[in-house]
């Protein structure tokens, strides 16, 4: 298939934490909301002049520091953003948003406030603890914790409008975005798809990490792409599968062969 345009550059906003969309966004005043974890939903943390940005290790090779302090008994995951931290990768954060999904992103959590890491006078750490009941008693509770340490936290530091009107804008900005990728990923549910796992992952991705605002373009650019792409006439993996078992006298390969049609 012919290369889809803006993917080189999806894959070069994937090389770093602090992005090139990341960096504009902070320089025209914005703030940047690190979080972990979906029990933080995503709108809430692009209220206001607030984007949110899903936290990443990229280029991580020694997690010895983080070691130290975290034991090698907690996943490689936490301790490796705890050094990119330590290291001074996420100097462009304004304040992290954590949860108690799990006791080792809960001891990152906690180190990005013991240690301050962040150099950023004004940065803070809160962590909420997500019930894990789905009856009106814990719904009641879960939104409490997001009132207090999401929503009041910004307005109180950095005085971000947490109106219910500044919400329901967040919220429909989101679902906008969301509109978008789920638009793209419909393409992979065909039977020959113009899109690649790989490159679908890719903008998964990208959605995550950079600024809501400035990424959608891009991606709704590569949607009204995806309109016209044409696939390769046999989908790459049929193709091969396809050869080997033309070499193959094997039953089960056979039965292999017919489920990928």
């Amino acid at each position: 298939m012919k290369d889809l345009k803006h993917l080189i550059y999806f894959e070069q906003l994937l090389d770093n934490a602090d992005n090139e969309l990341v960096r504009k966004a902070a320089a025209e005043g914005n703030l940047a909301m690190g979080y972990t974890c979906y029990h933080v939903p995503e709108p809430i943390l692009n209220v206001g002049n607030c984007f949110s940005v899903r936290l990443r290790a990229p280029h991580t090779g020694s997690i010895d520091i983080a070691t130290y302090y975290m034991s090698n008994y907690t996943c490689e995951f936490a301790r490796a953003l705890t050094e990119r931290a330590i290291e001074g990768g996420f100097n462009y954060l304004n304040a992290l948003f954590g949860a108690e999904g799990c006791a080792a992103m809960e001891r990152m959590e906690e180190h990005f406030a013991l240690l301050h890491p962040v150099q950023n006078d004004r940065f803070f750490t809160t962590i909420i603890d997500p019930p894990m009941k789905g009856d009106k008693t814990s719904l009641d509770y879960y939104k409490a914790q997001l009132q207090l340490k999401v929503l009041d936290a910004l307005h109180e530091h950095y005085g971000v409008d947490v109106s219910d009107e500044a919400l329901q804008e967040a919220v429909a900005r989101h679902n906008r975005l969301c509109r978008v990728v789920t638009a793209i990923g419909d393409f992979r549910k065909l039977e020959n798809p113009p899109i690649t796992g790989y490159e679908y992952h890719v903008m998964m991705l990208v959605s995550q990490v950079c600024p809501h605002d400035l990424i959608l373009p891009y991606l709704e650019d590569t949607l009204a792409e995806l309109q016209t792409r044409q696939p390769e006439p046999v989908f790459p993996f049929r193709a091969r599968v396809a050869l080997a078992g033309s070499e193959i006298d094997d039953p089960e390969f056979t039965k292999l062969i017919e489920m990928c049609g």
